[in-house]
């Protein structure tokens, strides 16, 4: 008879959490660098000015996004147009003998409706360098003020105030889904921690003790650790067969199943592409029991997942194999009279 390896079960279920471990802290690492460099406290609490010179100053100095309250804006007669409606309209403010644009968020109807003059506004924006439609209108306002594009260039800010680009929301929404990450790689990284320290409350071991409802649940740890121990009768991509137990060790999830319970098995093939270029077709195993309770093997070897599906059919010869409308229904057919029998069985207790 095939002597096989004994396989220290938890121990493998401690090396698996520690690799699972490396993800998470480099996700929450790349979230914290990222949660440094973006200035969110800017964008979320700009820094008030009371005038352009100084939110321009304050911009030569890394601020990008501030709040300015400006006295008095006037209209430059230029807008940009949605369709036959108005959707941004650029105003100047000129004060210290200097002037600067700004590029306001404002619907109307009708360019006639544009009011000629803002007083006492205060506006949040983001500094931007005038693209081609900015310069254009810049050329277009110095002409008509008779003046020419260099001599307003001169006295002119290199910079315009966008209000349309000071998007919040947008910053509330990455900012948001970047706390998620975090709290969610730290709960990764406690759980597997926890798995580590303590592994026989791996979730593989928790999932099946339905089916052992009169062994205390440490026996029932020993029990499975012992069968890996002595009894492996297959072997095959980390996927281990004992006389009791499917236990699959994977790079990716650790699954316990009693062989007597699996009730339907199927495999599925994906093929794995890269811009069109065929690279390997990856197999899952899914095996599901009475209790309705469900196992996976993933990114399994064709030849690996075979060795183990021969064996089980040819021991297991009443499990239901394939993933069929037809399969699926005689499942829960067998579950719908399990449960019922199980049932009968607490009354008469």
């Amino acid at each position: 008879m095939k002597r096989f390896k004994k396989i220290n079960i938890l121990k493998e279920i401690r090396l698996l959490s520690l690799q699972h471990l490396i993800l998470p802290v480099l996700t929450i690492s790349l979230a914290l660098i990222t949660l440094n460099v973006i200035d969110f406290n800017s964008v979320f609490h700009p820094t008030l000015y009371k005038n352009s010179f100084d939110a321009y100053s304050a911009y030569t100095k890394g601020e990008n996004n501030i709040t300015v309250s400006i006295p008095l804006l006037k209209y430059t007669g230029y807008n940009i147009m949605k369709g036959d409606e108005v959707s941004s309209v650029y105003y100047y403010d000129l004060s210290s003998d200097k002037c600067m644009f700004y590029k306001l968020d404002m619907n109307y109807k009708s360019v006639s409706d544009i009011p000629e003059i803002l007083e006492n506004v205060t506006i949040s924006a983001k500094f931007e360098e005038p693209d081609g439609l900015s310069r254009s209108m810049m050329e277009s306002f110095a002409k008509s003020i008779q003046w020419t594009y260099d001599g307003l260039s001169s006295i002119t800010f290199p910079v315009i105030m966008d209000e349309h680009d000071y998007n919040p929301s947008v910053y509330y929404i990455f900012y948001g889904l970047l706390i998620i990450l975090v709290f969610y790689s730290l709960y990764l990284i406690a759980i597997n921690l926890l798995i580590v320290i303590a592994p026989y409350l791996h979730p593989a071991y928790i999932r099946i003790k339905p089916y052992f409802k009169d062994m205390r649940y440490f026996d029932m740890v020993d029990m499975i650790n012992d069968e890996l121990d002595n009894n492996i009768c297959v072997t095959s991509g980390r996927m281990y067969i004992t006389s009791e137990f499917f236990i699959n060790l994977g790079r990716h999830e650790v699954s316990i199943m009693p062989l007597n319970q699996i009730v339907l098995a199927y495999n599925h093939g994906q093929l794995i592409s890269f811009f069109g270029i065929h690279i390997k077709m990856d197999h899952t195993l899914h095996l599901r029991g009475f209790k309705n309770i469900r196992v996976l093997a993933s990114q399994k070897k064709a030849t690996h997942v075979t060795i183990v599906t021969d064996y089980i059919r040819e021991h297991y010869p009443n499990i239901i194999w394939g993933h069929t409308k037809e399969n699926i229904k005689a499942y829960k057919q067998i579950l719908e009279t399990d449960k019922a029998a199980s049932s009968e069985d607490n009354k008469n207790e």
